[in-house]
C-alpha cells in the first residue's frame, strides 16, 4: 500500500474482510503512530492542508510534513503530501489564502555547501501546485501565521536575535530584553518582514481585525515565558506603533477572535498551569466602552475555542465536558447554549475547527476508543430562529472521514476497552474517570492496578483513542485508573481551580478515594497499586508515596520535589506562585509544606524516577535531589536521565526505554 493510500479514509476495507487476529502492543509501539497537529480549510471548503508528525527513517524524532487533501463527495479523492520543490526536514503551519489561490507554510530547508545547517523559512505557493517561493526568514526563528484579509500580507511571531546555544561559554543570565517574541508583517510582493510591536513587550497570540487595520493581542511585560501568566489583552495598528492596553485580567486568556463588525473580542479566560492555551469561560470585550462580560459564569464545561456567526449574534464553541468534547452554539445576547455534539473527542491538546468563513464546513480530527485521530470535516445544518441557543437536545452533525494516518494499529491492535466511571469523594464531590481492566490477566483474582496521574493540573484524561501508559499497561496485564481529579478540565472554572492553593491536598485524595472505589467493586487487588505520572502527574506520584503506604511502586516522570528548588531554575516561575498562593521568600513555610522533599524521609515506597536533561519548566535537579533522598534513606529507586530531552521525550529510542523501564520497574513490585 502506498503512502498516500494509507492516508485516505476510502482505503478502508470492509468490516468482514477485516483480519480479525488482534495482537497486544508493547513498548515503543505507540510513538510509532501518524499524528495529525495542524490543519486549515480553504474560504471555499473544499480543500484541506493538514501536518503529519511521523517517524522518519534514520531520524532519532519524528518529522511534520504537509499533506493536502480535495474534499469531494467521491472515493477517488486521496490526500497527498505537499510537493513544493523544497529540499526541507519539516514542513507546518500551513495557511490558505483568503482567495484560496495560495498556500503560506513554514519549513526547515537545508542551506550550507554540505548541506548541514538548518534554517526555518516562509513559503507561499499557489494553491494549484509548483514550487514555493522563500518569502522571508527570522534569525530567532518565526511561528503562527495569519493571512491579512486582503491577502496582501502575512503575520507571524518571531525573534529577531538567534536562540542562545546551549554551550555558550559563559551563561549569561538577566539580559532577556535582547531576544523577545514580537509581532510581524511581512509583504507578498515585497518580503521585508517588518516588526508590529514594540521591543520589550512578548506577543503570545494575535488577531487581526475584520478590516485589516489592527491586530488584538494577548501580550506581557517581559520577554520571559513566565510573564505569560501575567498577560492582558491589546490593540495595535497593523503597520506598527505603540501597543494599547485593553483589559485588566486576573487570569490569563487564549483564543481571541473579532466580532464581525469589529466592535467587540471574544475569548476563554481561566486560571491555567501550562502556557499558551487552556479552557474556561467565555468572556466578551467591548472595545467602545470598554465592558467585559462573563458568557458563561456558571457552566459546567470548559470552553477552548470560538468563533463568530457571520451576524454577530452568536459564536461556534468547543469545550471540555467531563470525559469527552463538546461543540454548540452561544448565544452572546443570552449566554444560552445549544449544543450541537458531545460525547466526542476532538483532540487532546487544544480542541479547535478550522471553518469556512460563513461557519457552515467544519474540518477537525475525531478519535474514538476503537479509532486514532483522523481528519474529518462536516456541514453545519441551517439553524432556523426556532433552533435558538438554550435548553433542548443535541442537534447532531453528519461526518465525513478524509483521512486514515493509522489503518494497522486500527485493524491489527488489541485495544482496550475503557469505562467511565464516578465516584464520590472528599466535599462530596463526584470525581469522573476512566477505568480499563486489563486485555490478558496475568493472575487468577482480581488484576494489580496502575493509577495514572495526568499532567497539569490544568489537562483532562478523555474517553478517547487508547495510544498511552494505559494501552501499554492493559497489554500488560495491568489495570489502570485515570482519574480526573479536582484542578481537570471539563467541570467548569470552579472544579478547574479547586487545586490552586490546594496541589497535593483534595487532589490525592480523589485518587485515593478512586482506589478505594476500584478495590470496593472488586476489580483490583488493593494490596498490589502503583501510582505513575509525568509532570504535574510526576510530582502527584512523588507525593503521594511521602503521605501514604498505599502504593507498592511509583514511576515519578519530569516531576517536582522541591518547589523552592523549582521557583529558582524553572522558565515559568509565576506558576508556582499562582498555584500555591504564595511567596517563596516571605512565605516558605508553605513551599515546604508543600513539597514532597519535606517528607522523603517517610518514604518506602520502590521510586522508579525519569527526566530530560534539558528539561526547563521542570529542572532535572528536582530528579536528583528526590533520587538522593531515596538512596540515602535505603528506598529501592533508580534514576534514568535522558539526554537531549526537553519535559517532553521526543527521541523514539527513549520513549520505548521508557516504557520497557516502567514495565519491568512494576513487574518487579507488583507481581
Amino acid at each position: 500500500m502506498s503512502t498516500e493510500a494509507s492516508l485516505s479514509a476510502s482505503s478502508a476495507r470492509p468490516a468482514d474482510e477485516v483480519l480479525r487476529t488482534r495482537r497486544l502492543v508493547g513498548p515503543g509501539e505507540s510513538a510509532r503512530l501518524r499524528w495529525l497537529e495542524e490543519f486549515d480549510l480553504t474560504p471555499d471548503g473544499l480543500r484541506a492542508a493538514f501536518v503529519v508528525r511521523e517517524p522518519s527513517p534514520g531520524q532519532p524524532r519524528p518529522q511534520r510534513r504537509i499533506w493536502l487533501q480535495e474534499i469531494c463527495s467521491g472515493s477517488e479523492c486521496e490526500p497527498r503530501p505537499l510537493s513544493a520543490g523544497l529540499e526541507a526536514s519539516e514542513q507546518y503551519c500551513p495557511r490558505w489564502s483568503p482567495d484560496g489561490r495560495w498556500l503560506a507554510f513554514l519549513a526547515k530547508v537545508k542551506e550550507g555547501q554540505a548541506g548541514d545547517k538548518e534554517r526555518l523559512a516562509l513559503f507561499v505557493m499557489a494553491a494549484e501546485g509548483g514550487t514555493a517561493r522563500h518569502l522571508c526568514a527570522l534569525p530567532g526563528g518565526m511561528s503562527d501565521l495569519a493571512w491579512s484579509p486582503d491577502g496582501s500580507r502575512l503575520a507571524f511571531l518571531g525573534y529577531e536575535q538567534p536562540e542562545p546555544t546551549a554551550n555558550a561559554d559563559p551563561l549569561v543570565f538577566g539580559r532577556e530584553t535582547e531576544r523577545c517574541q514580537r509581532l510581524w508583517t511581512v509583504y507578498l510582493d515585497e518580503g521585508v518582514p517588518r516588526p508590529v510591536t514594540p521591543e520589550g513587550l512578548a506577543i503570545w497570540e494575535y488577531a487581526w481585525s475584520p478590516d485589516g487595520r489592527r491586530f488584538a493581542v494577548y501580550f506581557s511585560k517581559g520577554p520571559e515565558l513566565t510573564s505569560w501568566y501575567r498577560g492582558q489583552i491589546g490593540l495595535v495598528e497593523a503597520t506598527g506603533g505603540a501597543l494599547r492596553e485593553l483589559s485588566h485580567l486576573d487570569h490569563q486568556a487564549s483564543g481571541l477572535t473579532w466580532s464581525p463588525d469589529g466592535s467587540r473580542l471574544a475569548f476563554v479566560s481561566g486560571e491555567w498551569s501550562d502556557v499558551i492555551r487552556g479552557a474556561g469561560d467565555l468572556f466578551v470585550l467591548s472595545l467602545e466602552s470598554g465592558e467585559c462580560r462573563n458568557l458563561t459564569p456558571e457552566a459546567d464545561i470548559s470552553l477552548a475555542w470560538c468563533r463568530w456567526f457571520p451576524a454577530g449574534r452568536r459564536l461556534l464553541y468547543t469545550a471540555w465536558s467531563g470525559l469527552y468534547q463538546q461543540i454548540g452554539v452561544l448565544d452572546e445576547a443570552s449566554g444560552k447554549r445549544q449544543v450541537l455534539e458531545t460525547g466526542v473527542v476532538l483532540r487532546e491538546g487544544w480542541p479547535a475547527l478550522a471553518t469556512t468563513p460563513d461557519l457552515r464546513r467544519l474540518l477537525t480530527t475525531r478519535s474514538s476508543a476503537e479509532q486514532p485521530p483522523d481528519l474529518y470535516c462536516a456541514d453545519l445544518p441551517e439553524l432556523a430562529p426556532e433552533d435558538q441557543p438554550g435548553p433542548g437536545g443535541e442537534r447532531g452533525l453528519t461526518w465525513r472521514r478524509l483521512t486514515r494516518l493509522n489503518p494497522l494499529a486500527e485493524e491489527t491492535w488489541l485495544l482496550p476497552r475503557s469505562q467511565p466511571i464516578s465516584y464520590r469523594s472528599v466535599d462530596d464531590w463526584q470525581i469522573e474517570a476512566l477505568f480499563t481492566p486489563p486485555l490478558e490477566p496475568r493472575d487468577q483474582g482480581p488484576p494489580p492496578l496502575v493509577v495514572w496521574v495526568h499532567g497539569g493540573p490544568t489537562g483532562a484524561f478523555l474517553a478517547g483513542f487508547e495510544y498511552g501508559w494505559s494501552l501499554l499497561l492493559a497489554s500488560a496485564g495491568y489495570a489502570v485508573l485515570r482519574p480526573n481529579v479536582r484542578g481537570s478540565l471539563g467541570r467548569g472554572r470552579a472544579f478547574a481551580e479547586a487545586v490552586v492553593g490546594d496541589m497535593g491536598g483534595k487532589d490525592l485524595q480523589d485518587v485515593l478515594r478512586g482506589i478505594d472505589e476500584l478495590v470496593a467493586r472488586g476489580l483490583v487487588d488493593g494490596q498490589r497499586v502503583a501510582i505513575v505520572g509525568w509532570s504535574y502527574g510526576g510530582f502527584m506520584a512523588a507525593w503521594a508515596v511521602t503521605q501514604t503506604r498505599r502504593f507498592r511502586a511509583a514511576v515519578m516522570g519530569a516531576g517536582i520535589c522541591d518547589w523552592h528548588g523549582f521557583h529558582a531554575q524553572t522558565n515559568i516561575p509565576d506558576f508556582d506562585v499562582r498555584f500555591l498562593q504564595a511567596d517563596p521568600l516571605t512565605q516558605p513555610e508553605i513551599y515546604r509544606t508543600r513539597s514532597p522533599l519535606t517528607y522523603a524521609a517517610q518514604v518506602t515506597t520502590p521510586t522508579l524516577i525519569l527526566h530530560g536533561a534539558e528539561d526547563d519548566c521542570v529542572p532535572v535537579s528536582q530528579a536528583y535531589a528526590f533520587y538522593r533522598a531515596l538512596r540515602e534513606r535505603g528506598v529501592p529507586s533508580e534514576l534514568v536521565i535522558y539526554p537531549r530531552e526537553g519535559h517532553g521525550l521526543r527521541e523514539l529510542p527513549h520513549l520505548r526505554d521508557r516504557e520497557e523501564r516502567m514495565l519491568n520497574w512494576l513487574d518487579r513490585y507488583l507481581r
